[in-house]
């Protein structure tokens, strides 16, 4: 027993109270990195070690990876770790040995049609720059039939297409939703479906929390730091050996009955 303590108080600081987990962000963090940085650790509770995006990573020994946004999910994807990535919804993560969790930016399928019915939609106009993961689709599918809700997803290629798409498929529907992808909400596609569905008197779904502001609702968006919160949740669930679904949604697993949050800082690297 005290040769194991010895030879652990040999060992360095860094390797013989090594962080679990380690998060890849972008510096400097922006407002809604920062929330699901925050909300991360919060339901984490223990020590974690960051480094930045833009810098070779650490090689260990941490047990998982949490990478922040697109470009940190990019640097991350090489780690042979189990990986979980928030904030980043155009990455699909393919190519990897490694569990890989992706976070949505959405509610659940079935949370979604629950929040389209509740405001009274019976079609939406979603407009995506990608098509929608298939389990996405199939689950809200289902959940539309029972709800009387239709989805017309549409693929916009680039802003100046937004109005075209608008004038030929939105018609039709009595709710605009703009999908959070980088490559589909711009400034220009924002404020086109915003006019439109103004001009129209339809509901507009804000693909974002931090983008819900006067008549631009927020019924189909999660927060920041709500994706934080289910990223370490499922850095846990990948931790403990359990099946963890591709894609997980704000709110679909079961809170951590972790110990208070550490007040320990986090080390950058």
């Amino acid at each position: 027993m005290r040769a194991a303590l010895l030879a652990l108080l040999l060992l360095s600081p860094s390797a013989a109270f090594a962080a679990k987990a380690l998060v890849v962000l972008s510096e400097p963090l922006s407002p809604s990195f920062r929330e699901a940085y925050d909300g991360f650790l919060a339901e984490w509770g223990e020590p974690v070690d960051t480094a930045r995006a833009d810098m070779p990573l650490p090689e260990g020994p941490h047990e998982v990876v949490l990478a922040l946004g697109g470009r940190a999910a990019a640097r991350a994807r090489a780690q042979e770790r189990p990986l979980v990535v928030a904030l980043a919804p155009a990455y699909r993560g393919v190519g990897r040995d490694a569990p890989t969790v992706r976070v949505a930016m959405t509610p659940s399928p079935e949370r979604f049609i629950a929040a389209l019915a509740a405001a009274g939609v019976k079609r939406l106009l979603a407009v995506r720059a990608a098509p929608a993961e298939p389990e996405f689709l199939r689950r809200a599918e289902a959940a539309a039939q029972e709800a009387g809700v239709a989805i017309d997803d549409r693929i916009v290629t680039g802003p100046e297409a937004m109005p075209r798409l608008l004038r030929r498929d939105g018609v039709l529907a009595d709710g605009i939703w703009l999908a959070p992808d980088p490559a589909s909400v711009t400034p220009e596609t924002f404020g086109a479906a915003r006019e439109f569905s103004r001009a129209r008197a339809v509901p507009f779904f804000a693909p974002a929390a931090g983008l819900v502001a006067g008549e631009v609702r927020g019924d189909l968006t999660v927060s920041f730091a709500e994706c934080g919160r289910e990223a370490a949740r499922a850095a846990r669930e990948l931790l403990a050996g359990r099946d963890t679904a591709k894609v997980v949604y704000p709110g679909s697993l079961p809170a951590a009955l972790a110990a208070p949050p550490s007040t320990a800082p986090a080390s950058t690297k």
